[in-house]
């Protein structure tokens, strides 16, 4: 230890010993230093002073000799400096500057600093050794001239060695001081610090919290030692604890292993109910969907009425989407898991919106509120994105609003958002609202606003918190902003890919812009405003004025009025479920065009092109559900195995519509068993589920049987099980696939196409090809006939009779060909009455109104000669003579003519 000062960078001691050293060595040499050169400068100083009085004495000596510019008595006045030994020149100067008479060592040296100023300094008078003094010569107080002396300042050294030596003997003994303290501080300081470090050493070696480091006082160190050996002793006692845990440490865990054993047997217990369950519920649930589905979809393929096939279709489509919830609801381990799979494939938004307030509109028709959807001309025709569940969203959302409010309107509406691309997608409504302290939670499961709102509305709570689920699984977000009394808006923001563009319809610059909407729903209203303003339309009230504006009005209102509105361009009606006021108004000729409450994009955006563009309106027609034409099997014969009715009648019908007629049912596992054994069938549907014996065990019956010969048949699944041990039992029992319940037409013709391909009928599906190809044909032509031609080119809408002939029943086209063969020359008389006096207004009117007729009837060669006639007359420029109306009598009697040949063939036909 005493060595340690030798280790300043490891050693507390040695650190303190060199700083202490340090400090007064540095101390006592900036002193000695000091000192050194106020010995140097009060030397100089009295040197200086010295120098000058012996240049005084030698000036008043000197005096006269120099007034009288006696160079000898001058010289002579000098000759005593040789007396005094520390002067080594002498010089009398005339005040000119000239030497009068001087005496010393010869010329003095000009670059000897200390002759030319009073510099002072330690390290000029080293460097010159000399100094110079100089005193005016006056003579009766007159300057005669000046003496200068340089005396010799050699001993200078001998001034500054011996201050230097007194200035080291003080460093010395301050330094053996400083020492002293240090060592002094080591002993009271650095010794318990090191008795403290040797403890802490035992300890960490040894382990051995026993260890005590002594205290010797009471000051910071003392306290040091006393904060460790609290530690120690806490550390002694934990030590104490945790041997004592220890020993029954090893029951414990025994104990607690036991426990865990238990609890995961429960759980895994309770697991296989829930799975067990879920799969009887599966086969429950799926078994009465698969009539309802194949059902409502072989009745939207049949022959309709256009209103009834889009009944049928929201019936499949909304069916469909049941059955993608139920199995995403009956995936119970993956919801658990917090994973909810989403496909993604296009889908339109606007079919969603639609879909939506279709299913929605007889609900909202009961409780007397208007229901809208307005989809904004941003909003992409496709998004990759996931059809059902989106769908679920807005159905959430939608009946949400519909459940709270009693009065008033519920509204949709589908933007894109500028700044981010995400679809947003607000249904807002004038419901009772929510408090400001429960929109929190409203998104909570089984939540609502309060336990009234329970007992006066129904519900679970589940709607809303499902939609934000499954808005959180597409990467979007969802809001709330509601006012009490007020109602709500519920929105949800969506990531989006765009799949197809969006298709904004634009006004042609020759179309009026001006339409007046006059319709008693608010939401409908706005959203018909909205869709106009964006396609260039600008809204006007009913009172505007006297400018030519289109209509859109309610139809029960136009047809009370019993007339068009004044200077009304085209007239469009809304009419509503079931209301026959629409026809009345295309009959007597008071509007163009009908329109549906609630307004879907499937009609309102052909009508609004239509409108845009000037083009006739074409005779509203749903689109049917796009199916393939069915393979056709008439030589299988098949065997279908089920308990259920239902499911019977279900495949029956299926099969038939396939072209398979020779179907045996049976009603369990055994009786299928012996079905097979009895006759040969071409493929066997089999339900796994059944009494007596099911249809796994049927089937390996089947297969057992079948091993002894050459033949297999194929056997397929026909189940509604998808969870559980059921789902792979088809396999196990040697079955060659699986068809799920509910089934499509097409899922079931691909089955059949993938085992019996060898019976399809291609003789039948050519001829039922064929078949299409002649109804396809002009009504009168043969299928090797050129077509006749019309007097005005392309006489008749195709498109425009077939949905007439689509139209309620068959009597439905006669009908509106009696109303237009008994109006249609009335029209043109007053056309030709008009022209004949050059009324520009009538002459519109006259044209609009037979051209409004025509296009409702398909007569698209008329409607082309009247637009022409009509625009003309709106911008009075018409020129046409009242002779032109042979032409279009002549034309409307061709036109009748070809419309009575399609309803006489028609007829036929039916």
């Amino acid at each position: 230890m005493h060595l340690a000062w030798l280790r300043p960078r490891r050693s507390l001691a040695g650190r303190l010993a060199l700083a202490v050293t340090g400090a007064v060595t540095a101390a006592l040499v900036l002193a000695a230093a000091l000192s050194v050169w106020r010995e140097v400068d009060r030397y100089a100083a009295d040197k200086q002073a010295a120098l000058e009085a012996v240049a005084q004495v030698f000036a008043h000596g000197g005096a006269r000799a120099t007034a009288a510019n006696d160079e000898a008595a001058a010289a002579a006045s000098l000759r005593a400096i040789g007396n005094v030994p520390s002067i080594v020149y002498g010089a009398i100067e005339r005040p000119d500057g000239s030497v009068l008479a001087e005496q010393g060592i010869g010329l003095r040296l000009t670059q000897d600093a200390a002759l030319d100023g009073a510099d002072l300094s330690l390290l000029h008078l080293f460097a010159t050794q000399s100094l110079r003094a100089t005193a005016p010569i006056l003579e009766n107080g007159r300057p005669v001239g000046r003496v200068v002396l340089i005396g010799e300042t050699d001993d200078i050294r001998d001034h500054v060695w011996a201050a230097g030596q007194n200035a080291a003997l003080a460093a010395l003994l301050a330094v053996a001081i400083g020492i002293g303290v240090s060592f002094y501080l080591q002993r009271s300081v650095t010794r318990p610090l090191g008795a403290l470090t040797r403890t802490m050493e035992a300890v960490r070696l040894r382990h051995d919290y026993t260890q005590r480091a002594p205290v010797e006082s009471d000051d910071e160190v003392g306290a040091l030692a006393r904060t460790l050996n609290d530690l120690l002793s806490a550390v002694n006692e934990r030590d104490h604890r945790l041997a004592a845990h220890s020993a029954h440490l090893e029951a414990e865990v025994q104990a607690r292993t036991a426990d865990l054993r238990e609890a995961k047997q429960a759980a895994d217990a309770a697991n296989a109910a829930k799975s067990t369950f879920l799969a009887t519920m599966s086969h429950e649930i799926r078994t009465p969907m698969n009539g309802v589905l194949v059902m409502a979809e072989l009745l939207a393929s049949a022959d309709l009425p256009v209103r009834q096939r889009r009944y049928a279709e929201v019936i499949a489509r909304s069916g469909r989407s049941l059955l993608a919830i139920i199995n995403d609801i009956l995936d119970f381990a993956k919801v658990e898991a917090g994973k909810l799979d989403l496909e993604h494939v296009p889908v339109c938004p606007a079919e969603i919106a639609d879909t939506v307030v279709t299913l929605f509109a007889e609900r909202a028709r009961a409780a007397g509120l208007d229901l809208a959807a307005d989809i904004a001309p941003e909003v992409p025709q496709a998004i990759l994105g996931d059809p059902v569940r989106l769908g679920q969203v807005v159905s959430n959302f939608v009946s949400n609003a519909l459940k709270f409010t009693e009065a008033g309107h519920v509204s949709v509406r589908m933007a894109l958002d500028a700044g981010d691309g995400c679809l947003v997608i607000a249904v807002a409504d004038t419901g009772i609202g929510i408090p400001q302290d429960k929109l929190a939670t409203i998104f909570s499961a089984f939540s609502q606003a309060d336990q009234s709102t329970t007992r006066r509305f129904g519900g679970t709570g589940l709607g809303l918190s499902i939609a934000q689920q499954i808005i959180a699984a597409m990467g979007g977000t969802v809001a709330v902003e509601s006012r009490v009394g007020a109602g709500s808006t519920f929105s949800a923001r969506i990531p989006v890919t765009v799949a197809e563009p969006a298709r904004p319809i634009l006004r042609h610059g020759t179309v009026p812009a001006a339409i007046v909407l006059d319709t008693a729903g608010p939401a409908t209203r706005v959203a018909l405003a909205a869709s106009l303003s964006a396609a260039g339309f600008a809204p006007v009230a009913a009172d505007r004025g006297a400018a030519p504006a289109h209509w859109v009005l309610d139809a029960a209102a136009l047809v009370a009025a019993g007339r068009r509105p004044d200077r009304a361009g085209r007239v469009l009606v809304l009419v509503g479920a079931g209301d026959n006021a629409a026809d009345q108004a295309l009959r007597s000729g008071l509007a163009d065009a009908v329109l549906r409450w609630p307004v879907i994009q499937a009609e309102w955006r052909p009508l609004l092109a239509a409108l845009a563009a000037g083009d006739p309106f074409t005779a509203s027609a749903a689109v049917a559900v796009a199916t393939d034409l069915m393979p056709q099997f008439s030589g299988a014969r098949v065997l279908v195995a089920d308990d259920s009715a239902v499911n019977r009648e279900v495949a029956l019908e299926a099969l038939a519509r396939c072209g398979v007629t020779d179907v045996v049912t049976v009603e369990d596992g055994a009786a299928a068993v012996a079905a097979a054994g009895a006759q040969r069938f071409d493929l066997i549907l089999m339900d796994g589920s059944m009494p007596v014996l099911d249809g796994f065990a049927a089937a390996r019956t089947i297969r057992q049987r079948e091993a002894a010969t050459d033949r297999r048949t194929p056997i397929v699944a026909l189940t509604a099980h998808v969870l559980g041990e059921a789902a792979e039992a088809a396999e196990a029992a040697g079955m060659n696939g699986t068809l799920l319940k509910p089934f499509t037409l097409r899922q079931l013709a691909d089955l059949l196409q993938a085992h019996v391909p060898s019976l399809r009928d291609a003789a039948r599906e050519a001829a039922a090809g064929s078949e299409e190809a002649r109804a396809a044909l002009p009504t009168g032509a043969s299928p090797g006939a050129a077509p006749q031609a019309s007097p005005d080119g392309d006489l008749l809408d195709a498109e425009v009779l077939d949905g007439l002939l689509g139209l309620g029943d068959g009597a439905f086209l006669d009908r509106v060909l009696d109303l237009y063969r008994a109006q249609g020359p009335v029209a043109l008389a007053t056309l030709r009455s008009a022209l004949a006096v050059s009324d520009q207004p009538a002459i519109a009117r006259a044209a609009h109104s037979l051209k409004s007729m025509s296009a409702n009837i398909g007569a698209r060669a008329l409607v082309a000669r009247l637009r022409a006639i009509e625009d003309a007359a709106r911008n009075a420029a018409c020129a046409e003579p009242q002779e032109a109306c042979d032409g279009l009598e002549t034309l409307l009697a061709v036109t009748i003519r070809d419309l009575e040949g399609r309803t006489r063939a028609q007829a036929v036909a039916a």
